[in-house]
């Protein structure tokens, strides 16, 4: 192949031959796009560029037909990096594939709302079927055909993809105890023990913690199989899908995953994206940044903006970073909380060591202003990055944020956000760069949304960033209405917990600086553990598992409210034998199913208990 070539101070080269043949067929298959009620696009990858055939169909009538023309992206070609990496537990390059992605892309319009459409795709001889359904009206309760229904969503977030999660043992995460056992457990199993022996450990805070018993690649395996028995209609993602965008194998796990060998869920239900850090992060490539200058992070939102096509702004040189989607009387509001102005210096704020709890950041107004202190706006921009918006007041990310969620309240929609830098964690990104436990990629900064949320009746807003499962509750003015913020970033990468600090005894104490929290499952969900008929240790319950929300939003009744949301925290749990060898996989449910009433203007009524009180 040419060679793409590199600009002089880039800390990465293209590499100059494939590392595999390029095959015929897909390389991506279908996936869809930019969903409405009366439009939908479709994307795919190939190898060798050669036209492709797309046809549309309803109820068998040919309505669409077209060939398609690939186009070369050079940018996600294998670099001499990732040609030459090695990981352990898997044969030397037997993840990569050719160095060519063709991008195919064909977008459908004036399609009817609340309608099945089949559609057949043909590239290099290999054929790929599938159908989509459109989104309904935005005035749902028509008495025709195409009145809403109801609408589920499955959201998640740091699925954080990468081939290194493919290996047993080297593919695991480590796996930190809850916080307590539940009543009549045995203690976890410890070093030298037959857990150890199989899954092996990692050391955490000075001692040894068990690894989990699924590799990543197994947690996606099973989520996204879950997720489709679900049957959905839309999946969000809230950032960090891949482990580095800049560093293309990620790349390749993801769309195994959702648009390949694996599963092509994408291939049937539209999925929404956020940028998360991740997504500005180059791996092996480059990192953030080298010498200031942020080329590992443009590198990565160039690949992300590749794959993902959004209705975008109204802002071009933004891309489509944040945008809206509508479906029916729900208005998902997609933000890109990657950048913060002005630029935060961690060594520099670090020193200021503020303490106490968010209640004490709230009395100063010192929650931040910027979510990645490892590189800056002058470096990205230094890189020719211009897609990376300010998310803070007066830009044009906020401005655009604030336009949308007038017009959505306006016309009485139910309105969800979703970024992925939580603003209310009790993890290691929960609190601020001035903390006196600080965080140099903290959440917090986009409290400055809260107030806004507020204000136009946001029921719901979906972020990941700290890996863990966490609700907090945020009602700035005490009169029970408020939104609901939940970290959904269980997806497929670490399990983590609290954030701990040693005290004054050097015993690790949690920070507990998120006021908001009203349930988490590394605090609310003990682990039981038992011996079973052959001695071998055995979690039956409880525990921190990965997953993902469930959200399903229904008609309310004529005369009371007009939709009921219900939350649905959903994990995964591993079934071992006596070997702790894989049994199956339970789809369980931890205890906090939430309901969120809407009334006829589509905001959330009263809740009939109280709620603690929060930073703005």
């Amino acid at each position: 192949m040419q060679r793409t070539t590199a600009r002089e101070g880039l800390p990465y080269r293209y590499a100059d031959a494939h590392p595999h043949k390029p095959q015929p067929g897909f390389r991506v298959t279908p996936y869809l796009q930019k969903p409405s009620a009366t439009t939908m696009s479709l994307n795919f990858f190939g190898e060798l560029g050669t036209p492709a055939r797309v046809e549309l169909r309803r109820d068998g009538y040919l309505l669409y037909q077209q060939n398609v023309s690939g186009t070369l992206q050079p940018h996600l070609g294998y670099t001499e990096a990732e040609v030459a990496e090695e990981i352990p537990g898997l044969e030397q390059g037997s993840w990569l594939r050719s160095n060519h992605n063709f991008k195919y892309s064909v977008s459908f319009s004036d399609l009817q709302p609340t309608t099945r459409y089949e559609y057949r795709v043909v590239l290099d001889g290999v054929e790929y079927r599938n159908a989509f359904a459109t989104a309904p009206p935005s005035q749902p309760w028509s008495s025709d055909e195409t009145a809403w229904t109801g609408t589920r969503l499955i959201a998640s977030a740091d699925t954080e993809t990468w081939p290194a999660g493919r290996p047993p043992i080297h593919g695991a995460r480590p796996w930190e105890s809850t916080r307590t056992l539940a009543q009549g457990s045995l203690d976890r199993p410890k070093e030298g023990s037959q857990w150890f022996a199989t899954f092996g450990g990692d050391g955490h805070g000075g001692n040894a913690v068990p690894r989990y018993p699924l590799t990543k690649d197994q947690a996606m395996r099973y989520n996204v199989q879950t997720i489709a028995e679900q049957h959905p209609d839309l999946l969000l993602v809230a950032g960090d899908l891949v482990q580095g965008s800049g560093y293309q194998p990620a790349w390749d796990e993801y769309w195994r995953y959702f648009a390949g060998e694996v599963s092509d869920l994408a291939g049937s239900v539209p999925m929404l994206t956020a940028l998360g850090n991740w997504e500005t992060y180059a791996g092996i490539n480059g990192g953030y940044h080298t010498n200031g200058i942020a080329h590992g992070a443009h590198k990565a939102r160039r690949a992300y903006q590749t794959y993902v096509d959004t209705f975008g702004s109204d802002t071009p040189e933004h891309a489509g970073s944040y945008y809206r989607v509508d479906h029916g009387p729900l208005t998902i509001i997609t933000l890109d909380s990657t950048n913060g102005l002005p630029d935060e210096e961690y060594v520099q704020r670090k020193r200021e060591a503020i303490r106490g709890n968010d209640r004490a950041f709230e009395a100063i107004g010192l929650c931040g202003t910027d979510t990645n202190t490892c590189y800056t706006h002058e470096g990205i921009r230094a890189a020719g990055n211009t897609d990376q918006p300010d998310f803070n007041p007066g830009s044009a990310q906020w401005n655009w944020a604030q336009k949308q969620l007038a017009d959505a309240r306006r016309a009485h929609q139910i309105i969800i956000v979703q970024f992925h830098h939580t603003p209310y964690s009790s993890g290691i990104h929960g609190t601020t760069t001035t903390s006196a436990t600080p965080c140099d990629q903290p959440g917090t900064p986009m409290r400055v949304y809260s107030p806004m949320f507020e204000h136009y009746g946001v029921a719901l807003v979906l972020s990941g960033h700290d890996e863990m499962f966490e609700r907090s509750f945020i009602d700035n003015d005490g009169d029970g209405v408020g939104f609901h913020n939940i970290d959904v970033g269980v997806a497929a990468d670490g399990l983590r917990g609290d954030y701990r600090v040693a005290d004054e005894h050097g015993e690790l104490v949690a920070v507990e600086f998120n006021s908001y929290r009203e349930w988490m499952a590394h605090v609310d969900e003990p682990e039981l553990w038992v011996d079973d008929a052959r001695g071998a240790r055995q979690l039956v319950s409880g525990g921190k598992h990965y997953g993902h929300l469930q959200i399903d939003i229904t008609p309310g009744d004529a005369d009371g409210p007009r939709a009921i949301i219900t939350t649905t925290p959903v994990h995964l749990f591993p079934v071992l034998d006596s070997d702790y060898a894989l049994l199956r996989v339970e789809r369980r449910v931890y205890a906090d199913v939430q309901a969120i009433t809407i009334d006829q203007d589509g905001r959330p009524l009263p809740r009939t208990q109280s709620s603690p009180p929060g930073c703005t």
